[in-house]
């Protein structure tokens, strides 16, 4: 089965496109750069799955067979804020498939767009469910490097709180040559990575990092929920890779002053451009966030408790009854006839 023809069989749907005898293909979610996320029947188990298909002209076969092993990989980490990866494998054209879990839901980059800056508690808890993913990735030696709203998607919950699920463990290669690509800007191939949300070390394509690119990656997505505006921005992307590496970001409390000055210095520490300078694991960065919000609960119900203690009298407030003067009934008098 081509990936091509899965594309404009969608058309002309004669028939069920069956991938790998096992998934039947239901209709298109998305598509992007790399290929298209398809909805799916798992026909072994009766249950709906996302079915992604990357398109084979954007990978040559090492980057394949890397996307293979990347997958294998990533179906290890059984996280709740990570995106489950059950299954992969090859079409017919060599166009590599992922399986993953069918989520409902928008990306934090959609829910920035209808919601604007979030509350500081509402953004430490997608930050810390972000941060739990991440440590279990790193646990077993993952990096993400690729971590931006686009590659988080929450999960509304009714009754609960939403639900994070980390996306896209490196998966997406692009064909390995010399030329800068403008996505990446990078040499294709070998750093993966979005300019805005990329660290100063792996911008620049230095091959000395580690998992505090994901770090940094968070307190950049951290600052952006909190001010409701871009890091780092720019005309093109090797503009925004220039603003990257030169500019010093302003504090997260110059543009929303009621933010905690705690967690103004948590996202500080977290876009530190040298690493050393950064927090050291997801754990450590997750136990000042979970602090941080333990404090601010504590001072926003201090402050609720202050506001109903002080009563205010409102202008229109009648007097009491007490307060009003008595009338006394007129005195009867009384007649031959009775009262």
């Amino acid at each position: 089965m081509r990936s091509g023809a899965l594309a404009r069989s969608e058309a002309v749907a004669s028939r069920p496109i069956v991938v790998a005898h096992r998934y039947e293909v239901i209709g298109e979610i998305a598509r992007g750069g790399c290929g298209a996320v398809y909805e799916a029947i798992d026909l072994d188990h009766g249950q709906l799955v996302a079915l992604k298909i990357l398109t084979s002209g954007t990978m040559d076969r090492a980057a394949a067979a890397r996307f293979e092993r990347e997958s294998r990989v990533a179906g290890a980490i059984h996280h709740p804020n990570v995106c489950a990866v059950t299954d992969s494998g090859t079409l017919e054209d060599g166009s590599p498939f992922l399986v993953m879990e069918r989520l409902y839901g928008e990306t934090l980059r959609t829910y920035f767009a209808r919601m604007g800056r979030l509350d500081p508690d509402q953004a430490i808890e997608l930050a810390v469910q972000m941060l739990s993913g991440l440590e279990a990735a790193h646990a077993l030696g993952i990096v993400h490097r690729d971590m931006k709203p686009e590659n988080v998607f929450i999960v509304h919950r009714k009754g609960s709180l939403p639900l994070v699920k980390l996306l896209d463990f490196g998966m997406c290669r692009r064909k390995t040559s010399h030329r800068v690509d403008d996505h990446t800007l990078t040499r294709v191939g070998t750093v993966v990575g979005t300019p805005e949300y990329m660290a100063p070390e792996q911008a620049s394509g230095l091959r000395d990092f580690d998992l505090r690119i994901d770090l940094y990656a968070v307190g950049v997505i951290l600052y952006e929920m909190l001010t409701g505006t871009r890091a780092f921005y720019g005309a093109d992307a090797r503009a925004v890779l220039v603003s990257v590496l030169a500019r010093q970001l302003p504090s997260v409390r110059a543009l929303r002053p009621e933010v905690p000055v705690v967690l103004d210095r948590i996202v500080a520490r977290a876009v530190e451009r040298d690493p050393r300078a950064r927090y050291f694991s997801a754990a450590e960065m997750q136990h000042d966030l979970l602090n941080a919000r333990t404090a601010f609960r504590r001072q926003r119900a201090v402050r609720a408790q202050a506001r109903a203690q002080v009563p205010v009298k409102a202008e229109w407030e009648m007097p009491t009854l007490q307060s009003q003067p008595r009338f006394s009934r007129p005195a009867r008098t009384r007649t031959g006839e009775g009262w």
